[in-house]
């Protein structure tokens, strides 16, 4: 899901992180599952933890805009922690979290 809503506002997007980052604007994620389910059957709930940084060579407040617009589009509660500056990077950090549960049929 995570890279569909990226992939909707043009943010090119890895899981973990990117080997070279690209020079614009990018995005890396992180999804961490929880299971649950009937007892003595496997899983059929994934809940997924997402943590998704955002990634600004300078700031890009429509871009950023699109992308909280295609969270809220599908239905998701995201928290958005404050508009960082990297100097190591030299980058702007913005750090969105947001769950989101999947149900699966076997």
């Amino acid at each position: 899901m995570v890279n569909e809503i990226l992939a909707a506002v043009g943010i090119p997007d890895r899981g973990s992180r990117f080997a070279k980052p690209p020079a614009g604007i990018y995005a890396v994620w992180f999804d961490d599952i929880e299971t649950d389910g009937p007892d003595g059957l496997p899983p059929r709930i994934f809940t997924h933890n997402v943590s998704l940084e955002l990634y600004e060579p300078k700031k890009d407040d429509e871009k950023r805009a699109a992308l909280e617009a295609e969270m809220t589009a599908r239905g998701l509660k995201w928290t958005r922690q404050d508009r960082l500056w990297l100097a190591s990077e030299q980058m702007y950090q913005t750090v969105y979290e947001f769950t989101h549960t999947e149900k699966r049929r076997t």
